[in-house]
């Protein structure tokens, strides 16, 4: 039972975290309680995402059936237990949104927080999230402006209630930056973060990052180029946007990166383009047939196009498509 709790709720947050509205502020608008400290603001419909059956399906299934078949084998059997134990249906989450600071300089890229509104019961939903490791002890609760913040050890991982149906939750820092834009003492987000996420229109998943600068260096960017070559070009990216539509027994992920200049976005255009053939090459290197198909499907759905500054990289594929290629990816571990 342990084990499902904690899967229905990481999913639930990687979901809300991988996500309302527009820049008007208030505390009915999770945006307009985004911290200004943010560089990366994203939105899930969680109302229309829980009762997507197919989406949900793949996820969760693909998940039981690869590594941990003890827990339910679907999530629909998974979310009736979740309700029998704490009385709180899934399906009751109606809005997230996830906001960061992605800037390897700060806090070892520690500061981020999602907002979730929905019709949930406050007390239940403490309890459910309190479940978490097994042992209740570890929570405490602080004072903050009037606010209960719960933290866990090491405050790691906290949450609040704004309301009886807002919750914010993520680290320590966060957290406080929210109640404090909730109680008007700081301003909230704006600028190209929150101008490029207004931009990307009304879907399922959007997300909007203003890129800090340096982002091909550090730990991570040296260790991306060790195995996809020169990435150099990517640090002339200011901006990123990403929206994730479903249609029937599709899904569409489009990402737009937009640039300094059009020569940088050619730049950009090309080193995508040499990244697509360099991942056919690696296929020819592996054994996994499964996978080897499953990814081959997957990148000849591809479009890569550029229009001035920026450059927009479309992929359709269908839901069975991406459960082969869950399942082979699996298959390989």
């Amino acid at each position: 039972m342990k084990r499902v709790i904690v899967l229905l709720l990481m999913v639930l947050l990687l979901v809300v975290s991988p996500l309302i509205g527009c820049s008007s502020g208030g505390a009915t608008n999770p945006i307009g309680l985004v911290p200004k400290k943010a560089n990366m603001l994203g939105k899930v419909d969680l109302s229309k995402l829980l009762q997507d059956n197919d989406l949900w399906g793949i996820c969760y299934n693909s998940y039981t059936g690869i590594y941990d078949k003890s827990s339910p084998q679907t999530f629909d059997d998974a979310r009736t237990l979740f309700k029998d134990q704490f009385n709180i249906d899934l399906k009751s989450f109606q809005q997230g949104v996830l906001f960061a600071d992605v800037s390897q300089s700060n806090d070892g890229g520690n500061y981020w927080g999602a907002i979730v509104k929905g019709t949930f019961n406050k007390n239940d939903l403490i309890a459910a999230i309190r479940s978490w490791g097994g042992d209740n002890t570890a929570w405490r609760t602080i004072n903050y402006k009037d606010y209960h913040i719960y933290a866990y050890k090491a405050e790691e991982n906290v949450f609040a209630f704004l309301s009886d149906n807002t919750l914010v939750i993520g680290t320590m820092q966060p957290v406080k930056d929210v109640i404090d834009a909730h109680k008007g003492d700081v301003a909230a987000l704006g600028g190209e973060v929150l101008d490029t996420y207004n931009k990307l229109g009304d879907t399922l998943i959007k997300v909007a990052v203003a890129v800090p600068p340096g982002v091909t260096e550090g730990q991570l960017g040296e260790s991306a180029s060790q195995i996809l070559g020169d990435l150099s070009a990517f640090d002339k990216v200011e901006s990123v946007g990403m929206t994730v539509s479903k249609n029937d027994r599709s899904v569409t992920i489009d990402l737009k990166l937009c640039c300094v200049d059009n020569d940088s976005a050619q730049s950009i255009e090309q080193t995508i383009d040499g990244l697509i053939t360099f991942a056919q090459l690696l296929m020819g290197m592996s054994d996994n047939q499964q996978q080897n198909q499953a990814l081959d499907t997957l990148l000849n759905e591809v479009k890569v196009t550029r229009r001035d500054t920026c450059v927009n990289i479309n992929i359709t594929a269908t839901l069975t498509e991406i459960e082969d290629l869950i399942q082979s990816s699996g298959n390989t571990a």
